[in-house]
């Protein structure tokens, strides 16, 4: 067994570390996804390629420019890309060339949506940020990444399991981000650029390298300012930033121009701000805790067939790197999987599509996922209250233990119960 992969017992989901060296890294998620990874290459890239005669060759010389940038700013992708191939049995070339492209073609014109709250007007004056992704459907994953590449933040995101990207994301210094189809903030149109870096991999650079809104800002503005920004078609992206400060930031750009614009508004959604969702927060009349702002995500007017993943996020102002948490739900109207800053697992059934496999087989049960998610919760904040505790002050691997710990037993119960709720 992998040294960094372990099981508790034949009834509890395996979990695994992200960590290490990106070779090691990528190892672990080719031999994790092998078959994601090739089944999206051949059904979402090489298929729809041979389809306008569009060779193999041609398709990596097209990754060229994204090899270029990607060696300038991100080094560790190429090294991690290329053993992600060789664990999956796919060319090395094809693969780089597979992650460089397929963001673009697979836009669709179903939005997605990210909202956030004021904390002013939370309980206890939480931050809050969600998004909730609308895409084709395609097996979907969910883990903290823990790189050794110097100056890289940890974070958790969610991403196609068959590449390590970003839909949506919160590091270690607690900044969470999404990257959305266009909305709110639109530049001036601009001719489309194809080659660069398109906004999953851009959010995940971002993820791993800044602390706040501001440092989230400045690199999407490098990015365009450079030419390394490619929205292919779509050109324009809409990105929603929520930091420790609980500062809200609305991004809106394409090939040519940034446009950003901080939020102070009670509430904030990148679309649909009539909708019964938005109405929910907008008229809530007590503090917006957890259990209104995270159930509004699976509201009817946000929460649609094609919506793959959900996640919410609650930063920690004190703790970040220990006690922001994510909330993992895939898809959206499924059970949520809460994911601690502090762990360095992630249960195998979240990275490899299994939760994704057994929420999208499970019909909707809201009310059952909110009275389990409610008692998570208040576990989650007694966990906290331990952080005075000398297990927490000697040593961060203790505190990492216990979170993990506590995280996997959540998981291990929420398996459980889609396991039980599965139709015969």
């Amino acid at each position: 067994m992998n040294p960094v992969a372990k099981t508790n017992s034949a009834c509890e989901p395996f979990s695994v570390q992200l960590a290490g060296t990106p070779a090691e890294i990528g190892g672990m998620w080719g031999r994790i996804n092998r078959e994601p990874i090739r089944h999206d290459m051949e059904a979402f890239f090489l298929k729809p390629a041979r389809d306008v005669s569009l060779s193999e060759g041609a398709l990596i010389e097209q990754s060229k420019r994204f090899i270029e940038i990607v060696e300038q700013i991100a080094p560790h992708w190429l090294e991690e890309s290329a053993a992600i191939a060789v664990a999956a049995g796919v060319d090395p070339r094809l693969y780089v060339a597979f992650v460089a492209g397929i963001y673009r073609s697979l836009f669709l014109h179903a939005e997605c949506t990210s909202y956030a709250v004021q904390s002013a007007i939370t309980r206890d004056h939480a931050i809050f940020f969600h998004k909730n992704r609308d895409n084709v459907d395609k097996s979907q994953c969910a883990f903290v990444m823990n790189s050794r590449v110097p100056g890289v933040h940890r974070f958790i995101a969610n991403s196609d399991a068959s590449a390590i990207a970003c839909m949506m994301m919160v590091n270690e210094k607690g900044l969470a981000g999404s990257a959305d189809y266009p909305g709110g903030l639109m530049p001036e149109k601009a001719p489309p650029r194809y080659r660069g870096i398109t906004n999953p991999l851009l959010l995940r650079h971002i993820a791993e390298r800044a602390e706040d809104c501001a440092a989230a800002l400045a690199i999407i503005r490098e990015f365009v300012d450079c030419g390394h920004y490619a929205g292919g078609d779509v050109n324009e992206t809409h990105w929603l930033f929520v930091d420790r400060t609980g500062t809200i930031l609305q991004v809106g750009n394409n090939d040519r121009k940034v446009l950003a614009q901080r939020h102070t508004d009670k509430v904030y959604f990148s679309r649909l701000r009539d909708s019964s969702a938005a109405r929910r927060l907008g008229e809530a009349e007590r503090p917006v805790d957890f259990a209104l702002f995270h159930g509004v995500s699976r509201d009817p007017s946000i929460c649609i067939d094609t919506s793959i993943s959900g996640m919410t996020v609650e930063i920690d102002r004190d703790r970040p790197d220990l006690f922001s948490c994510a909330w993992m739900s895939l898809p959206a109207r499924s059970a949520s999987f809460p994911l601690l800053m502090g762990q360095r697992r992630t249960p195998l059934c979240l990275i490899n599509g299994e939760a994704y496999r057994l929420g999208k087989a499970t019909g909707d049960h809201h009310a059952l996922w909110e009275s389990i998610e409610g008692g998570v919760h208040a576990g989650k904040s007694l966990l906290k209250e331990c952080a005075k505790k000398p297990e927490f002050t000697s040593g961060s691997q203790r505190a990492s233990t216990i979170i993990e710990q506590w995280s996997e037993a959540q998981s291990t119960a929420m398996l459980r119960v889609l396991q039980a709720l599965q139709p015969p």
